[in-house]
């Protein structure tokens, strides 16, 4: 059976489900019509009109993309900002992103991962903390 192509209107309107579902940024949608086969000449159009309709919010990204790394993978600010760098996202929207992080959740992870392995030698303990993107200043301070 022959697959026909989509119109541009068939990719937007499938790119617009896909943002529907869940949080994405600009590089995730690029990446899906890339992975779906779409014309790269749409790209850009679809991209525009994603964000005019607001499927696509950069600030609104960079706050649930905090969010989930420090309430469920408890992160650090280094590796949180590292991430959304990686995803060439506007500085702005993640300074903003960064200052909202709720900080008794983020010392509460701290001195988990502290305590899970305290067992550790005191090197190996800074190296896994500074993995996970905390800073030594962070880490000095919750392991007093």
């Amino acid at each position: 059976m022959e697959k026909r192509e989509l119109s541009k209107a068939e990719w937007r309107d499938k790119a617009e489900g896909y943002c529907a579902r869940s949080e994405h940024c600009a590089a995730d949608v690029r990446r899906k019509l890339y992975e779906w086969g779409a014309p790269t000449d749409l790209f850009d159009q679809i991209e525009q009109s994603l964000y005019a309709n607001d499927f696509l919010n950069d600030d609104r990204f960079c706050r649930a993309y905090v969010h989930d790394k420090v309430a469920y993978q408890s992160w650090g600010r280094i590796k949180i900002q590292a991430g959304l760098r990686a995803l060439e996202l506007p500085e702005s929207a993640i300074r903003a992103a960064l200052a909202d992080i709720d900080e008794a959740q983020y010392r509460k992870n701290l001195r988990a991962l502290i305590a899970s392995r305290r067992t550790d030698a005191p090197d190996k303990l800074l190296r896994f903390l500074a993995q996970r993107g905390f800073t030594l200043e962070e880490i000095q301070k919750e392991a007093r």
